[in-house]
This record gives structure tokens, sequence and C-alpha cells, in this order.
């Protein structure tokens, strides 16, 4: 019941219709956003639970692999046109939102080789940046996975950019 809940929430803030989205993963993570560059460094961090759904728009297609083991992820188009981590919380059996869907088309998903417990999403036009983990080890690196397939199909550094002259090279020039 608590997942239809959660469900009819995050469409309603969205605006999607029913019958084109998909829900990816849905669970509970623990979050925080860090206040400065040392949070590593500290031996606690105090992290808040957090009901997490990521929603998909569009009908995938037969390019549409993210459960892979493939530790190289690349762009492709898999019918996804949109991706949100939409982030709940839970007051006296009353979800509310925590925060703006993060779309996932202005984000970026990164984790560092030393702390392989946690995840960053880094929101680009805010330049907020938010800290997750999920309660086990295995299912952190799902989730990572899953957001870093969805940010990486949708994003706009997906389409390539025209070249650039090469600042060296001046063809105006005279040859003599």
């Amino acid at each position: 019941m608590t997942n239809i809940k959660l469900r009819k929430i995050a469409v309603d803030v969205l605006e999607w219709t029913h019958e084109e989205v998909r829900f990816a993963m849905e669970g509970k993570l623990l979050y925080t956003q860090p206040t400065d560059g040392n949070w590593k460094r500290r031996a606690t961090i105090k992290l808040t639970p957090v009901n997490a759904l990521l929603v998909t728009l569009g009908k995938p297609t037969d390019d549409y692999q993210p459960d892979t083991d493939d530790p190289l992820v690349f762009p492709r188009q898999n019918g996804i046109r949109d991706a949100t981590l939409v982030l709940m919380k839970e007051k006296g059996g009353r979800y509310s939102l925590l925060r703006e869907p993060l779309f996932l088309d202005r984000c970026i998903v990164c984790t560092e080789g030393d702390l392989e417990d946690y995840f960053e999403v880094q929101e680009l036009p805010t330049k907020d940046s938010y800290i997750f983990k999920a309660d086990e080890g295995e299912t952190t690196k799902r989730w990572y996975r899953q957001l870093q397939y969805h940010a990486q199909g949708v994003g706009s550094w997906r389409k390539r950019r025209n070249a650039l002259a090469n600042i060296m090279i001046n063809g105006m020039i005279n040859r003599s």
C-alpha cells in the first residue's frame, strides 16, 4: 500500500501520463547534503532516511539494458525520454517531498574509489550535491548503476558538439 501512495505522489508531482511512466527502482536510501569538503574525513556522518523512486518517462526499446554489469556505460538511444529521482520523507505516516525531483538529464552521478558504500548526485544548475547510501553495499551499487545509466542516457552531454578550430593553425596567413 505504501508503494502505491509513493507512486501516485511521484506521478502527480511530475505531471506525466500514467501510461508512459515506469518505476525503474524504488526503496529506502540514506542521504546527506555535504556542507563542506571535509565530510569524508569525519568518523560519523549523519544520514537521514528517505524513500527514493527512480521514475522514467517513455517506452523502453531493445537497447534498454540498465541491469548490465559492464563497468563502461555509454549513452545510447533506449526509448527513455526523461528520468528523475524523486525523494520523499515520511513523518507520522504521511509522505511529503523532500525537495523538487532531481531530473537526471541535469545531474552527474559519481562515486569515489575509496568510498564504495556511497555515491554522489550533483545537480548542475544549482550545484547542489547529495550523498546517498543504501542499507547494504550491493543495493548501493545497484542504485548507483541505475542512476548513472539513466543520467547518461538522457543527459545533454549525449549530444555531440561541433568540432572547434585549432587555435595554433591560422588559415588566414598567406603562404608564399
